[in-house]
């Protein structure tokens, strides 16, 4: 009889000893866990984005968006050896107007419109228009000219280009 104390009190301390372990390693965890939850997760990713109703675009451009498109257009280029040939540049623009209304007025007034385009392209040197950045810069003070134009037309009404585009952009070696 005396031995089964002893059984009991091994069987007991193997079930303290496992019950201890499994606290060891559960509580950590779980503490873990809630901090990761709590702390690190929100601060990962990025500050709380309130519940905002978001716009839905259904349409990049309006509806009444009309483009005009201008003549080809030939620019000589600016060279720096004076004995070649300067090369020549080709380009076609359109302009995308918001309404029709827009349109008809820039295709009414096209000359105004074509001696800005033509004024944005010329004295240039092949380095710049073969950049990227410097046609995008044309493009960009073209579209800013032609709404300065239009409100000078008539300020009264609204009319706005929205965007200024090559539809045709080379440069020509003769």
């Amino acid at each position: 009889m005396a031995e089964e104390p002893v059984e009991d009190k091994k069987k007991s301390s193997f079930i303290m000893n496992a019950v201890l372990f499994s606290a060891a390693l559960l509580v950590p965890a779980i503490i873990g866990l809630v901090v990761f939850k709590m702390w690190l997760l929100p601060t990962l990713s990025g500050p709380a984005v309130e519940d905002e109703p978001v716009e839905v675009v259904d349409d990049a451009f309006p509806i009444g968006m009309t483009d005009v498109v201008f003549d080809e257009i030939q620019v000589s280029v600016q060279s720096d050896d004076p004995d070649v040939v300067p090369p020549l540049l080709v380009v076609k623009v359109a302009l995308s107007c918001a309404t029709p209304e827009t349109a008809a007025k820039v295709t009414e007034k096209k000359s105004y419109f074509e001696a800005e385009i033509l004024k944005y392209h010329q004295g240039r040197t092949r380095s710049e228009l073969n950049d990227p950045m410097v046609q995008n810069s044309i493009l960009e003070q073209i579209k800013q000219q032609s709404n300065i134009l239009l409100k000078k037309m008539d300020p009264m009404v609204e009319m706005t280009v929205l965007r200024a585009m090559h539809l045709k952009y080379m440069i020509v070696d003769l």
